[in-house]
């Protein structure tokens, strides 16, 4: 349980990534607290977005992943909706690019991710908070000196709604 003095108060934002942190991937639908973690989020004035990183060999095709995302009930709560195919590097450039639009500091804006090595080492790395969804494919990909400590670590996106 998170306790109420550890809420994340200045917080403008939040990117979220995509697969496996608001969409199953194995069974290639949103996560059933998605939707309310996302409505929440909205009530509360956050600006929305979301980061998806295809790879080769991985889940879903490029093109897949972006027909799962721009029909998904979620995309509406999105201002910017990435889908990307490459590398880390490339995921990192998107990260950017949403900061940049969004024109926030970095501390008022967190990044939601269930890999460590992705969304939680970028955001440690550019003073961001950092939430990490430790469940699933990844959970057991624990943080390390190169990706830093999240600033919170959770096992179902509801408990998001403790943090926020």
């Amino acid at each position: 349980m998170i306790s109420v003095m550890n809420r994340l108060n200045n917080i403008k934002a939040v990117i979220f990534d995509w697969g496996r942190t608001l969409f199953d991937s194995d069974k290639r639908t949103e996560f059933p607290e998605s939707e309310r973690v996302l409505n929440y989020c909205k009530e509360k004035g956050y600006r929305l977005a979301a980061i998806s990183l295809t790879v080769k060999g991985g889940s879903a095709t490029l093109e897949e992943r972006k027909r799962q995302v721009e029909n998904s009930p979620l995309r509406g709560y999105f201002e910017i909706a990435l889908v990307i195919f490459g590398s880390q590097q490339d995921k990192e450039k998107s990260y950017d690019e949403i900061i940049e639009h969004f024109g926030f500091l970095p501390s008022e804006i967190l990044i939601i991710d269930d890999q460590t090595n992705r969304g939680i080492k970028y955001g440690n790395r550019h003073g961001h908070p950092t939430v990490w969804l430790k469940q699933g494919k990844f959970a057991n990909e624990l943080p390390t000196e190169e990706t830093g400590q999240p600033a919170y670590t959770i096992t179902n996106l509801k408990e998001l709604l403790e943090i926020l």
